[in-house]
This record gives structure tokens, C-alpha cells and sequence, in this order.
């Protein structure tokens, strides 16, 4: 019998018994509200997501489970207990179609890729190194978010998920003469040594919110496309920590 070929991801999909498409229908829709930026393909006739045409992640469904590929070192490590749980071979992570879909745990793989991804990229998309510009574009970036709020906190452009409340990105300038252009922000537990790790010119730890897992992010060095996702992600957790009004009053802002 001749090789399928697949023309689109709906055709792959369709190509799977019915209870597989309806998980695989879901790992598309987490991966594509994950980097909305992201271009859907399919390339060695599986499904494949790109940002300016880099491969940011590819997944596909087999006879008991589904992968999704590739998993570098660094996503491992970063991932590494939630990991635990599945089997990890050669670059790819597998899925039993037995247990529930991991929703969250794909969406978060799906925006370290786009982000490890994008930092990498040299030359375009890179701003100018300016205090005033970089302010700019971290003002429009925030402007983004369901609902944001800003003030200057110590002295710095401090960005909030509602008025003076819950924040997830700090603009720093030069925080007591330590020389970086940056923000610093919330991000996932785990995350923050994975990503210094991975790419030292780009994040660091910052003083005072750093032990709580908080990265600094040099602006010089990313590009747009990975600050927002990591921007997005912050606005995410802090906004999250104000469904629980009895512990928000003990979070540090």
C-alpha cells in the first residue's frame, strides 16, 4: 500500500482511530495557545510548529502512545520531575494514550521551546540598547496582558495584573550599579536554573525576588517574540495568586 501523504495537520488527524484524535486534538490546541505565533505545518508527515521558520516542536500519535520532540537537555532538566512520569528516548518525550492529557505540562514545553528558540536567533528582531526604547517595548509588550497597571515602585517601571496589585514584571536600569538592562519576573517553578543554564548571557538571578525562582532577563539579548512569551507566563502566575485572597496578602511585592 502506498505512504499517506499528509497535505495538512487536520489530514493527520483524521488519519488516527477516533478516541486518538480527540487526544491528539488537544495536544494541538495546548500547543497552539502555548505560541499562538507559531506556524502549523506538517513535515516528515507529522505535525510540526515554526517561529520565523525554526522548528519549535513537533508531535505525532503511534499505536499506544503520542510523542513530542524534540527534548533537548536543557527542557529535561528543567522538566525533569514532572518528567518522571513518562518514558524519554532520543530526543523525544512519550505519552500514553492511557493517561490524561498533561495540559499544562505541554503548554509550558511548548513555550521553553519557543523561547530557547528564539534566543538564539541573532541579528533580527533585536532592539536598540537604550534605557528609553527598551522601557518602550516593555511597556508595549505589558499593554498586551488581559489587564495591567503601572507605577513606579523604588524607582522602577513596575507592572501589575490590576492597580497596585500582584506584579509580574519589574524594569530595571542599572539596579545598584550591577550593569544590566533588564526585567525581572515570576517564572515557573524549576525554570529558573534550566534557563541561567542554558543561556547565561541572557538570564540571571536576581537579587532579593531570585530566591523565590524570579529570572532577569538581559533586553539586549532577546527577542521579542521570547519576552512576551515570558511575560505572558508571569502575568499568568501572578494573576493567578489573586484567586487566593487569604494568601495574597503574604506575597512579596
Amino acid at each position: 500500500m502506498a505512504k499517506t501523504e499528509f497535505k495538512s495537520v487536520n489530514e493527520y488527524i483524521a488519519s488516527k482511530p477516533k478516541d486518538v484524535q480527540v487526544i491528539l486534538k488537544r495536544v494541538r490546541s495546548t500547543i497552539r495557545k502555548a505560541v499562538p505565533a507559531a506556524e502549523e505545518e506538517i513535515s516528515y508527515q507529522i505535525p510540526v510548529y515554526k517561529l520565523n521558520g525554526v522548528r519549535v516542536l513537533y508531535f505525532a500519535g503511534w499505536k499506544h502512545h503520542y510523542s513530542l520532540y524534540p527534548a533537548g537537555d536543557a527542557l529535561v532538566a528543567a522538566f525533569k520531575d514532572e518528567l518522571a512520569r513518562y518514558e524519554l528516548s532520543k530526543g523525544t518525550i512519550r505519552f500514553p494514550f492511557a493517561a490524561p492529557v498533561p495540559v499544562n505540562l505541554i503548554e509550558r514545553i511548548a513555550k521553553f521551546r519557543a523561547v530557547q528558540l528564539t534566543i538564539r536567533e541573532k541579528g533580527k528582531g533585536k532592539r536598540k540598547t537604550g534605557r528609553a526604547a527598551q522601557l518602550d517595548r516593555v511597556r508595549r509588550i505589558c499593554a498586551t496582558m488581559p489587564s495591567v497597571s503601572e507605577k513606579l515602585s523604588h524607582g522602577a517601571p513596575t507592572f501589575f495584573v490590576r492597580k497596585d496589585k500582584d506584579v509580574f514584571t519589574i524594569f530595571m536600569d542599572n539596579h545598584h550599579e550591577d550593569g544590566h538592562l533588564a526585567v525581572w519576573l515570576p517564572a515557573p517553578s524549576g525554570l529558573q536554573s534550566a534557563l541561567i543554564g542554558d543561556s547565561p548571557a541572557t538570564y540571571f538571578k536576581p537579587p532579593y525576588v531570585g530566591s523565590s525562582g524570579w529570572i532577569g532577563i538581559e533586553l539586549d539579548q532577546i527577542r521579542d517574540e521570547a519576552l512576551e512569551i515570558h511575560v505572558r507566563e508571569a502575568w499568568e502566575l501572578a494573576a493567578r495568586k489573586k484567586k487566593k485572597p487569604r494568601q495574597r496578602s503574604n506575597v512579596s511585592r
